[in-house]
């Protein structure tokens, strides 16, 4: 009767660890997509923004692969709120500084019309991760939920230029986050 035993030991003991390389095998195709949507994302910069001392949010920047800033590259950007803003007060913001950075353009209406439905409020802890793996495309997420992929020319570096251009409202936290 041990033999039998041992027999039936070994034999489960196979199935278990067959079980357990075909779900560790199986993981990856489960697995929830890379918080930054990039495939081999590299963390560039990180900066906060204040405003009168008040933290406002917190920036990452990463690239896929590359451990320096270029336009010409996929980028995804994250902005980890520290207080809420209202739906409009995002869009708001975005148009005055998109028209402070870039002046007056033909197609800026078109252009946030589209970005006008990435926008959510957001209260303190939200986070919003915007991706442009292309030069004409962003995908947004708020605290890993897809909101919207818009596409529009050149919108990676209009959009992103917001907080990665020399000419943001902050050059030293711009600096920062493109890892310099």
């Amino acid at each position: 009767m041990r033999p039998e035993t041992g027999l039936a030991t070994v034999l489960s003991l196979i199935a278990g660890l067959s079980l357990l390389a075909a779900l560790s095998l199986a993981a990856p195709l489960f697995a929830s997509p890379s918080p930054t949507g990039l495939k081999a994302p590299v963390q560039l910069g990180q900066a906060t923004l204040r405003f009168l001392g008040f933290e406002i949010y917190t920036a990452t920047l990463h690239t896929e692969g590359a451990e320096r800033f270029g336009w010409d590259q996929p980028l995804s950007l994250r902005l980890d709120y520290a207080r809420g803003f209202s739906d409009q007060e995002l869009l708001q913001g975005t148009e005055k500084e998109l028209q402070r950075i870039e002046g007056a353009q033909p197609d800026q209406a078109v252009m946030l019309q589209k970005l006008a439905t990435c926008f959510r409020p957001v209260t303190a802890g939200d986070n919003y991760v915007a991706i442009a793996t292309a030069p004409n495309t962003v995908e947004m997420r708020l605290n890993g939920q897809r909101i919207c992929r818009i596409s529009h020319p050149d919108l990676r570096r209009r959009f992103l230029g917001i907080w990665l251009s020399p000419n943001s409202r902050s050059a030293r936290l711009s600096a920062q986050l493109r890892g310099e």
